[in-house]
C-alpha cells in the first residue's frame, strides 16, 4: 500500500532527476523493505505522539511508513541534499514533517524521544550516539555486509549490543543469507 505512493512520484520530473534508478531500485528491493517492516514491528506499542529523529533517512520511505501508522512529529536527516526532494514530496501529507540534509552529529538531538538509524553501517563516528539522553527511546539496526560505504559493519548481536551499550528490550537478527544478516 504505501510503495505505490513512493512510485507515483517518480511521475515528477524533479523528483524523477533527483536520484538515479539504481538508488531507487536499491532502496525497495525486497531486503530492505523486510528489514523496514521489522523495524516497523517493533515500534506498534510506542506513543504516537512521540518526537522522532531518523538519521540516515534516506528516501523518506520510513517516516511515509511512520506516519501512516498515526506517528506525526517525525524529523530525518540524510547528509545527501539529493534525496530531499523525494522524501519532502513523500511525506507531504504530513504537516509535522521536517528533512534536514546534515550531518546528525551536528544536531540538537535532545528534543526527541525516539531516535531511528537504520544506517549504523554508514556512520563511523559515534558521537551522534553518545549525545542520546537517558530518557530516549532508540532503534538501530547495522549489519555485517560488506559495501563500499559500509564504515561501521557488525558481525553479530553481541558486538552491536558493545558497541552501543544501552539497556536492551529487544535485540535480535535477521538473517537474509548466510553471508547477510541484520542486527
Amino acid at each position: 500500500v504505501n510503495i505505490p505512493h513512493v512510485i507515483q512520484s517518480l511521475y515528477l520530473d524533479n523528483v524523477l532527476n533527483s536520484i538515479t534508478l539504481t538508488e531507487f531500485r536499491d532502496a525497495f528491493r525486497i531486503n530492505q523493505m523486510q528489514g523496514k517492516a521489522w523495524l516497523l514491528d517493533q515500534l506498534k506499542t510506542v506513543d504516537r505522539e512521540t518526537p522522532i529523529l531518523i538519521i540516515g533517512s534516506w528516501m523518506g520511505f520510513i517516516s511515509y511508513c511512520l506516519f501512516k501508522m498515526g506517528f506525526k512529529y517525525i524529523t530525518e536527516t540524510d547528509p545527501d541534499s539529493r534525496l530531499s526532494t523525494l522524501a519532502i514530496h513523500v511525506n507531504r501529507n504530513n504537516p509535522h514533517f521536517k528533512h534536514l540534509n546534515q550531518d546528525v552529529n551536528e544536531i540538537d538531538i535532545t528534543p526527541y524521544r525516539l531516535i531511528i538509524n537504520t544506517s549504523c553501517e554508514h556512520i563511523d563516528d559515534n558521537t551522534w550516539f553518545n549525545n542520546i539522553h537517558q530518557d530516549c527511546l532508540i532503534a538501530l539496526q547495522s549489519t555485517n555486509l560488506p559495501w563500499h560505504d559500509h564504515v561501521n559493519t557488525v558481525g553479530s548481536v553481541e558486538e552491536m549490543k558493545s558497541k552501543y551499550p544501552m539497556n536492551y528490550t529487544y535485540a535480535d537478527e535477521l538473517i537474509f543469507n548466510p553471508k547477510y544478516t541484520r542486527f
